[in-house]
Formats: C-alpha cells, structure tokens, sequence
C-alpha cells in the first residue's frame, strides 16, 4: 500500500464536485476499519450541498474550511448500546484513516478535523448540524480534488531515533 506514503493534508481544492461512486468508496472503507469488541459505533453525515456548506461554515470558527471544500464527510459516534465505550476514539479514528487513506487513492484531497473530545467544539457543531441526541460528532473530513498537482506526494517522516527493539 504505497498511498500511505503519499496522503497529505490538503486545504486548497479544485471546485469541481466528487462522484456519488466515489463518496460511497469512501464510505466503505470506513466502515471497513477495526472496532473494539466489533461495536461499529460510526454514523457519517456526507454535505456536499454548496449553500450548506457555507451555512456550516459560518457557524463554528473550526468550521471555516468548508467554504473551500466541495464535500465534507463529518463523522459521529452513536452513544447508545456501546459494547466498550472507552475505545469509541480509537473506533473513529480508524474509520477516519482508512477513509482518509481511500480518498488519496482516489486522487482526492482530504483533511481531518477533529473536534472530539473538545466540548467547545462540539457542542457548536452538533447544534449547527441538528445533531439526534444518540449521536456525538467526532470530525469532519473536508475533500476535494487538489489545486495543486503535486499535493499527494512522499515526505519521508521516518525518524528512526525514535525506534526501540527488544528494550529502552
């Protein structure tokens, strides 16, 4: 897996619209991510309409990259029935990567915001947003196809002072 190497958080994107085909890509590799104790707890809103992501935009200051974005994925966890809900962060997080990961092999830009656990934050967007009381808003992910053509690209951020084996 050679995209691994070569997402990067990207900010500045082309105006052009992403394929419903290619949103659903995405989606399924989200929802392809390890959960603990297989809880699956994530729920994920797609907005992709130009005058709601303007709205959104305005209405939290984390918020504010939606104006350039095309689509953002925001993501949540459904609070009900957890199985182990200490690894809900973790849950999310996996699911953020892998569809962070889909994306780039896609061609598609992405960049994580997060917003859990920060209450300030979500409290602004769950209220924005209309969110249903089972559910508690974790990121959002702002996509789109890059401006710049070379913004999917390798940076080496191997740092091997930073490796133990066997012991300290």
């Amino acid at each position: 897996m050679n995209m691994i190497f070569k997402r990067r958080s990207v900010r500045n994107y082309l105006p052009d619209p992403i394929e419903k085909e290619k949103i659903e890509i995405i989606l399924r590799a989200g929802m392809q991510a390890p959960s603990a104790r297989n809880q699956r707890p994530w729920r994920f809103l797609v907005v992709q309409d130009r005058k709601e992501l303007e709205r959104l935009a305005e209405a939290a200051p984390n918020l504010r990259r939606l104006n350039e974005a095309p689509a953002a994925i925001f993501t949540f966890f459904d609070k009900e029935n957890l199985l182990s809900p200490l690894f809900v962060q973790q849950d999310l997080s996996s699911a953020t990567q892998n569809m962070l990961l889909q994306a780039a092999e896609l061609g598609i830009g992405t960049c994580w915001h997060g917003l859990y656990p920060n209450t300030e934050r979500t409290e602004l967007v769950n209220k924005a947003l209309g969110t249903p009381n089972n559910l508690e808003v974790f990121s959002v992910i702002t996509l789109g196809y890059p401006k710049d053509p070379n913004a999917l690209h390798f940076v080496d951020r191997f740092e091997p002072e930073k490796v133990y084996y066997e012991k300290f």
